[in-house]
Formats: structure tokens, sequence, C-alpha cells
């Protein structure tokens, strides 16, 4: 297998692993087999004790998880007690656990072959092409010889942990459509939790079949494009095999494919109402594909827009901010809804006068009121109240990706709080460094000072407390005014050591950031900072922290 499926497959196996029950522990596991590998190795065999190898680790976990927590997922539950293991039984004790151990694996080796070529029929896939797309169920299956003395073990502290290896090794051959199917085991509602798993279960396999179907697609393109009243007989058979397996023939404007779409497609099931509708997101973008081709919208605005509000919905919930499926999401919300704002040389916002047109002030005002979603919704409020009072708008001009993602992160927690005097309090709690983050992240990549020109006074605070706290202080200098000398401010490491932020009405802008009592005697109680308003080289007016008061 290659890297990238090796990846996708330790990501599965690690949220396998999570759904696990609190009675395994694998370390206890790893213990044993670590000192029934040390107790059998013989005295006089051992001539030299060479260092533990760096990749030692690494390699058991990657073979436990793979033969033992992968193959258990749907256990219910046991209890792994090493005294249960009878490490002095007989021998005629081991030749038989042995003999039934092999037994049992021949026969689930043969159910297993049956169920793959079955697998394979039904998917109309030439044993080599399929070989590829199971490469690694087959591993799993042939790894179980290696695993054996560990599996007996496991057995003998449960009696149905086999039948859960066994479950487990034939659930991956499952065809989409079983795939599919197998919600109706589910309770109804699934948790999010639920609904993601089994979204990262589809997936992993749906697409290769996807792709293998869409690649057979190629010698076909010259008919499709001529769209004839019918088609050849070879091409009927692949289209039909694909749709009993919820794959849809799409065209993005370039090339024709074959999609998933078993949650959205005319004939989906009842039953895929039990998915969380937070999950959805994913399954559509499985169906839609990029929303964007050659730099324009694939589909219309308004479709595009409702699209977004589904993708929006699963970015709220999800907080697997370092996985794939979540980041492809994250990317394809960003820059097809800046493409919706900005519009394109096929679909301008303007008239050739430079005006804006009338239906743009309509998708403003739509997207203001919340109809596609609340994270967009103060963005356009803001672009049409500058539109409405000059007939342009900077937050438009200069509307980026990162503003697009900072709409998710108020949307996921109500960050601003209004205080009884009118003015703003935010708490800094993990979703608002979060935010910082990734604010500090794109301002030290892109080295664009118009980032930093265009932020509010608590974002501005917000940010110096994260780069001083991490030890940047060319970034934290960069926040204050020329006569403020970084090294003169109180040193701190965290932004975590501060818990909420609160402008104070006064003579001048200042805002007060709390500090947490764990560290008031590091800080003190708090840290009051005092912002003036400046003028940057291009003669626009920004803050910049002009003093920093204990």
């Amino acid at each position: 297998m290659d890297d990238k499926q090796f990846e996708k497959r330790m990501e599965l196996l690690k949220k396998s692993y999570d759904r696990m029950e609190p009675q395994l522990d694998p370390e206890a596991v790893f213990a044993q087999i670590e000192a029934e590998n040390a107790t059998q190795q013989s005295p006089e065999t051992v001539t030299t004790k060479k260092p533990p190898s760096r990749w030692q680790k690494p390699t058991v976990w990657i073979a436990s998880i793979a033969s033992v927590l992968l193959l258990s997922v749907f256990v219910s539950s046991y209890v792994m007690n090493p005294s249960t293991f009878d490490q002095t039984a007989g021998q005629n004790q081991k030749q038989k656990q042995e003999q039934e151990y092999n037994e049992w694996l021949s026969n689930l080796t043969k159910k297993y072959q049956e169920k793959r070529e079955h697998m394979r029929k039904e998917l109309d896939i030439p044993e080599k092409e399929f070989s590829e797309i199971v490469q690694i169920a087959d591993n799993e299956l042939y790894d179980l010889s290696k695993r054996k003395e560990m599996i007996l073990r496991l057995q003998n502290a449960n009696d149905d942990f086999r039948k859960g290896v066994e479950t487990d090794i034939l659930d991956n051959l499952q065809t989409p459509r079983e795939r599919i199917q197998s919600i109706e085991t589910y309770a109804d509602p699934m948790s999010y939790k639920e609904s993601y798993y089994f979204y990262s279960k589809y997936s992993y396999s749906v697409e290769e079949i996807a792709h293998y179907y869409s690649n057979k697609l190629a010698q076909y393109e010259k008919v499709l494009s001529q769209k004839p009243k019918s088609l050849p007989e070879d091409l009927n058979k692949l289209i039909a095999t694909a749709k009993k397996q919820d794959f849809e023939l799409q065209y993005n404007g370039q090339s024709y494919s074959f999609r998933p779409n078993p949650v959205f497609g005319k004939d989906a099931p009842e039953y895929i109402d039990r998915l969380h509708p937070s999950v959805l997101g994913y399954f559509k973008y499985l169906a839609t594909g990029t929303l964007l081709v050659g730099g324009d919208l694939l589909y219309s605005i308004e479709d595009s827009a409702t699209i977004l509000r589904l993708y929006e919905k699963t970015l709220v919930a999800d907080n697997s901010t370092d996985m794939d499926n979540f980041n492809v999401l994250k990317g394809e919300f960003e820059n097809a809804w800046l493409t919706i704002f900005k519009g394109t040389d096929t679909n301008p916002i303007r008239t050739k006068t430079g005006q804006y047109k009338p239906e743009y002030m309509n998708l403003l005002t739509i997207i203001a009121n919340g109809e596609y979603g609340e994270a967009m919704s103060k963005t356009a409020q803001l672009i049409l109240d500058e539109i409405k009072l000059t007939g342009q708008s900077k937050t438009l001009e200069q509307l980026t990706t990162y503003d697009i993602w900072m709409g998710i992160l108020y949307a996921r927690e109500d960050l601003f709080m209004q205080t009884e005097d009118g003015t703003t309090s935010i708490a800094i709690n993990d979703g608002w460094i979060e935010q910082t983050k990734t604010l500090y992240n794109s301002y030290v990549e892109t080295g664009d000072d118009t980032i930093i020109d265009t932020l509010n006074p608590i974002n501005i605070v917000s940010l110096f407390l994260y780069a001083h706290g991490i030890g940047d202080r060319e970034v934290a200098q960069r926040l204050l005014t020329d006569d403020l000398d970084i090294n003169t401010v109180v040193q701190f490491d965290g932004m975590e050591k501060f818990k909420a932020l609160h402008e104070i009405e006064g003579a001048s802008l200042t805002i007060n950031a709390a500090v947490k009592n764990a560290a008031h005697g590091e800080i003190g109680q708090r840290l009051s900072f005092k912002l003036t308003s400046v003028v940057n080289k291009n003669g626009e007016q920004h803050y910049l922290i002009s003093a920093i008061n204990e």
C-alpha cells in the first residue's frame, strides 16, 4: 500500500481504538507481549544485547492496533485479567488451543474468500484491480496467523473475542451498498460520533471504488458528450453497476465521473435519516466534489450557498482540525464563499459602470438574514451597510479566506458578550485561543501587514497575548507603537494564563486582560492595554498598543 493509503488507514484505526470499551488496557497487552518475548529467549542463544530500535514502539502500536484494537471494535465488553492466562498449562492443553485456532482461522479464511469473491462480482471489478482495493483487508486476514498467541490469550479472557475478530474482518468486505444498509444496525437517531465513525469507514472504501468506475468512463467521454439516445451496452452495464452502489454519473464541466450519493439521491432509504445532521456536510462533499472548477462555481450561487450551509453545520460541530476530511471541507467552504462574495469574470458583481448589481445586493441581503447559515451573515451585513453608505466596501475589498474561517469560529461559540455598560468582553477559552492561533499563523506565513492593519482592538490585544506568550517578540513588537519597547513589558508564557478581555470606556480606548488565579503571582491580577489609533503608510488608520500597565 502507498503512504497515502497507510496514513488514511491509520486514521481509521485510531478512531476504531477510540470507540473501544475502556476495559481493554493496551499497555497491559504490550507489557505481556514483551514479557512473553523475554521469557522465550534462551540464555544460551543471547550473546549480545542490542539497543532498542527507535522504530520499536511505533511497530508495536501499528501491529497491535491493526491486529487487536481494530478487530475488536464490535466486541461489546470484556475484561482482560492477566491472572486468567495460565502460563503453566500443560502442553496438551496448548496444542488443543492451537488446533482450535487453526481450524477457526481456516474456516474464517474460507468465509473471507467466498465473501471477497461475492464482493468482486457484485462490483464487477477484475481481480487485478480488485486486489488493490482490498489489499489492506487481505493483509489483516493474513496477519492473524502471526498473532496467534496474542489472540489465544485474549480469547481466554473472553469467549466472544474471536467472534468479534471474525465479524470485523468480514465487515472489511462490505460493498458500498452493504455499508449503507448497515445503518439499520445503529440506534435511531445516531450520535455525531457514531455518524462520523460510519462516514470514515464508508468513505475509505467507497472513494477507491468510485475512482475505479470513473477511470472506466475515459473511453466513453466522446460518446457521453454527444448525448445520444442510446449508449453502448458496456457503458450501460457500467452505469447500472455503479448505480446499484448509489453512485451517480456527473459532469463537472470538464469531464465525467461517478460520485457516491447515498444520502441525497432520490432512491435514498428512509433509515438514512438516522445519521446525525451535522455529519451530512461530509456526505454532501462526497456527492458533489469541489464546488469550484477553473476558478468559477460549478453550480448556481443559490445552489452553492445551500451546499455551503451543510458544510457550515459540519465544520461547526467537528473539531477534528488535524484530519484530512475536515481540512478539505474547510478549504471548500473558504474558497467557495470567497468566490460568492467577490464574484468571478463570468459572473461579476458589478456593472460595467462600476456599480454593484441589484441582484448582488439582494444576495447580500439574503445572506445577512441567515438563509444560507449564520457564519457569513455578519460579514454580509457589514458589506451591505458599507455599500449603502458609501457605494464601496473596504471589508469586501480586503476579504480573505481567513475572514471566512473566522465566521466558523464565531459560530462555534458565542465568544463575544455584552456587559451591563454596553462594552464588549470575551472569554479566552480554547476556541478563542485557536482563533488567535489561526490569525497568528496567517500573519507569519504571509507577512502581510494589512492583516494587522484591519484588526479591531480586541484582536490586536489577543494577537499580542498569543505571540508574546509563545516567545515571538518580533510579532509582539509589531503590535506596539514605536515608543513602546517589548523588553520593558511584563514577561509571561502562554495565552492560556488569561481568562477574559474587557473593553473599558474612558478618555482612551483600554482593554483589560484578566489573569487566571494560578498566574497572579507571575503576572498580577490583570494587564491593562491602552490602544492608540495610528496612520499606516497608505494613510489608513488602525490600532496599536501604546501602553501596557499591570
